[in-house]
């Protein structure tokens, strides 16, 4: 009997161990594909903005510049949180068309309220006719498809990856043509809008999903519930999760927004282009997260302390070898290059670049946390953590004393940051869970990014 049952223990633990490296390789390959996708990503909107920068003019870029700021933002109200939601009930139901279109209510339902809200925003650089372009452009979003948030929870983020990449390079193709023949905002954002559009239709047809349509739907869940009232729980539970993301999305837009209202064009343009060319570099992070959510979320429900630590710690400390030398390269390079090899205009724009890399890093820091918080199901209490960071950056940036107004969103931005890391940690640790967050090698790391920036700019 001992021989029996101790060849069922090396059994059981041979396959728990094949099964945690599968997970491990799966993450990876996922890491790898959605970092990929976002690195061409970020070269093509590097060169779109340079384009943009250069053909249009002044009041047409911050134009431009304003309407990708209304679509980030209004992208992010548009998933509101639903996104998370999906990616887990794909991951583990059995109806996933009804999940579909529990999803697709939900979004609809939170695209139709923050277009309504955002409408009474003061945005002096958008007409009306290309405020609501941007906001379809917004609605038809990547990040707003529930077809690929059904990729995600099936964790094929290497399709996924794919698709996005896709319509990506013919989005940026086709408006910089556009731009480069003279064409105005609008047509840019039809075309993107179009793009988008497409998108959507080809993804839906995949064999990939077609589980989606295959699967017949349920009228009600086990407690005899109405599709409608299920519709209403969604929303429900959906909107501190969606609370928490759209103001972190809002946050990172704070600073082209108070600009654009108080500030001037040029203002707006230096710090927009500052701002778009360090933040698009920061996408890389969100791969890095994106693949561990799952694996996270069961482990959480497992109840697997040592897992959880691992995840989280291995993720945070991974993000940290990766981009405090790429903080320091362009902290100490942007004004350098920038002085011998570019325009007076640009040099301007790197000197902003400078104060932005800290706000950089803990930005990406700030990605995981906010992960971390959302698996452990803490939305309300992460609610009060971005808005107390959006309360700093505004307050900086708009009481900015001598400095330049670049330089006043640039700093509110990074002390933003960091404020909503104090408070993320603290949650973390008022509520128990033992995370493994390296909080020495992180305010070691912001140190050193502060210090050279400091030197940098003097």
């Amino acid at each position: 009997m001992s021989v029996i049952a101790s060849s069922a223990t090396a059994t059981g633990m041979s396959a728990g161990a094949s099964s945690h490296a599968a997970s491990v390789r799966r993450i990876r390959k996922n890491t790898i594909s959605n970092a990929a996708g976002i690195c061409v990503h970020i070269l093509l909107q590097l060169g779109l903005m340079f384009l943009m920068f250069e053909v249009l003019s002044t009041a047409a870029y911050a134009a431009y510049i304003a309407a990708t700021a209304v679509i980030a933002v209004c992208e992010m109200a548009s998933d509101f949180g639903a996104r998370l939601w999906a990616t887990r009930q794909f991951a583990i139901t059995s109806q996933p068309r009804t999940t579909l279109q529990l999803a697709w209510s939900c979004k609809l339902f939170y695209t139709l309220a923050s277009g309504l809200v955002l409408v009474f925003v003061p945005l002096n650089t958008l007409s009306l006719s290309e405020f609501v372009l941007a906001v379809l452009v917004a609605s038809s979003q990547p990040a707003t498809d529930p077809f690929l948030w059904y990729l995600r929870g099936r964790e094929r983020l290497d399709i996924e990856a794919i698709i996005i990449l896709s319509g990506r390079i013919a989005a940026a193709v086709l408006m910089a043509a556009a731009a480069w023949y003279g064409q105005q905002l609008t047509t840019l954002l039809v075309i993107w809008l179009g793009c988008n559009l497409g998108r959507l239709i080809v993804t839906s047809r995949l064999p990939a999903v077609s589980e989606i349509f295959t699967n017949a739907p349920q009228a009600g869940n086990s407690d005899g519930q109405s599709f409608a009232m299920r519709v209403k729980h969604t929303i429900r539970d959906v909107f501190p999760v969606g609370s928490a993301l759209f103001l972190t999305s809002l946050y990172q837009r704070v600073g082209v927004l108070l600009l654009s209202v108080f500030a001037t064009d040029q203002d707006v343009s230096i710090f927009g282009t500052a701002f778009r060319l360090v933040a698009t570099v920061g996408f890389l992070s969100t791969s890095m997260f994106v693949a561990s959510f799952a694996p996270l979320v069961r482990a959480i429900e497992d109840q697997d302390e040592s897992r959880v630590k691992s995840i989280i710690r291995g993720e945070l400390k991974l993000v940290t070898w990766v981009f405090v030398p790429i903080c320091l390269v362009g902290i100490l390079g942007s004004v350098p290059v920038a002085s011998r090899w570019l325009s007076p205009e640009l040099q301007t724009i790197a000197k902003a670049m400078v104060l932005l890399f800290p706000g950089l890093y803990l930005s990406c820091i700030n990605m995981g946390l906010k992960y971390a918080v959302n698996a452990f199901g803490l939305n309300w209490p992460d609610v009060v953590a971005v808005a107390t960071g959006i309360v700093v950056l505004s307050v900086v940036t708009i009481f900015h004393g001598s400095l330049p107004w670049p330089a006043a969103a640039a700093l509110g931005w990074g002390l933003g940051e960091g404020a909503v890391i104090a408070i993320r940690v603290c949650l973390l640790k008022a509520s128990g869970r033992k995370t493994g967050v390296p909080i020495s090698l992180i305010v070691t790391s912001a140190c050193i990014l502060v210090l050279a920036s400091a030197w940098s700019a003097v």
